[in-house]
């Protein structure tokens, strides 16, 4: 094997857990809260955070929240590349804004990427016109989401006692109005991607607005599920080295109560209700492929009505929601996530 120059990760020590476990709860809490948590002083917790970040083995970012994911149109993509293209049409596909995952797997095709765009016409132009035109794509099937139950914001390490996250879960205020995004909230999300926790100082000379202005739309759009936030880190640096996308077919009648179900397993990264025969997409974390049949096992027994239709495992992601990532799961560059960076179709 050729030597990537790029160092393999080494486990994080249990006081780093801890911290990016607060973070997960709430992303942009306090230095005292967070040092509250973790057992330091808000410098130390603050200094801790800024070393995993320098190394691109953690971040914080803000997310689509749920009212956003219902509005917008999300896909599911498969991927088939010319031979030997696999990783040259991955890092092209990385840089498109409105792509906010994309996967190498192990399947029947080469690559898995979720698209959101701005509405159905927007997405069935780029599906059908512009990504086959990429060099090296050369077939692409799509599953449309029609209802989109958690999009990796609720997942997390798990490391603190159930007390102490209960202190920091946050508890957004009640929604002072549910009226659209507009060109500030837009402009705000983007200043939010490289750096969730950017402080209201920076945020507002970022779309040019004061800082109380941009601390009331931010808890506005919490509120009204908008905006989320969330925080990632490399993955295999935490004990979970694998990941996998579990194709599930169920009465459609089930839908709901299966989707809502599986949010609570710690595996779960994101839960989809699809439009197609496989009419829910699960994609898991796992601590090793060994991982994925007892968990499936665990998944038929616990609901009866579900039948695998397919199973996948990840083979390197390449970006995750916005960070372009090394081959050991690091955040090497960041291509904000923009929605509305496609045009609406005629």
């Amino acid at each position: 094997m050729q030597d990537s120059g790029i160092e393999p990760p080494s486990l994080l020590a249990e006081s780093d857990l801890e911290l990016i476990d607060a973070l997960q709860i709430s992303p942009r809490a306090s230095w005292v809260e967070v040092g509250a948590a973790v057992g330091a002083d808000p410098v130390t917790a603050a200094r801790r955070w800024q070393r995993l970040t320098s190394t691109g083995e953690a971040w914080t970012t803000v997310a689509l929240g749920p009212r956003q994911m219902h509005a917008l149109s999300m896909a599911f993509l498969e991927i088939d590349c010319a031979a030997g293209a696999a990783a040259e049409v991955a890092a092209a596909l990385a840089r498109e804004r409105h792509l906010i995952t994309v996967q190498h797997v192990a399947a029947g095709h080469d690559l898995f990427v979720i698209a959101v765009a701005p509405s159905m016409a927007a997405l069935a132009d780029h599906v059908l016109t512009a990504l086959p035109r990429v060099p090296g794509v050369a077939k692409v099937r799509t599953h449309v989401a029609t209802r989109v139950f958690e999009a990796s914001c609720r997942w997390r390490l798990r490391v603190l006692p159930p007390r102490t996250a209960a202190a920091l879960a946050r508890r957004p205020a009640a929604p002072e109005s549910t009226r659209e995004m507009d060109e500030i909230d837009r402009r705000l999300f983007t200043a939010l991607l490289p750096d969730g926790r950017a402080p209201y100082a920076e945020l507002a000379r970022a779309v040019g607005t004061s800082e109380r202005t941009v601390q009331r739309r931010l808890t506005r759009l919490v509120a009204t599920g908008d905006l989320d936030f969330r925080c990632d880190l490399a993955r295999s640096h935490a004990g979970w080295h694998s990941a996998a996308l579990l194709w599930l077919r169920m009465p459609d009648a089930l839908l709901e109560e299966t989707g809502r179900a599986l949010l609570g397993w710690p595996e779960t990264r994101t839960c989809a209700a699809l439009a197609g025969p496989r009419n829910m997409l699960l994609t898991v974390g796992l601590h090793g492929v060994a991982d994925l049949h007892p968990l499936v096992v665990r998944l038929e027994e616990r609901f009866p009505h579900v039948t695998v239709a397919d199973r996948q495992i990840v083979l390197r992601q390449s970006k995750l929601y916005g960070r372009l990532l090394d081959p050991y799961g690091r955040c090497a560059e960041v291509v904000p996530v923009d929605p509305w960076s496609l045009p609406s179709a005629a």
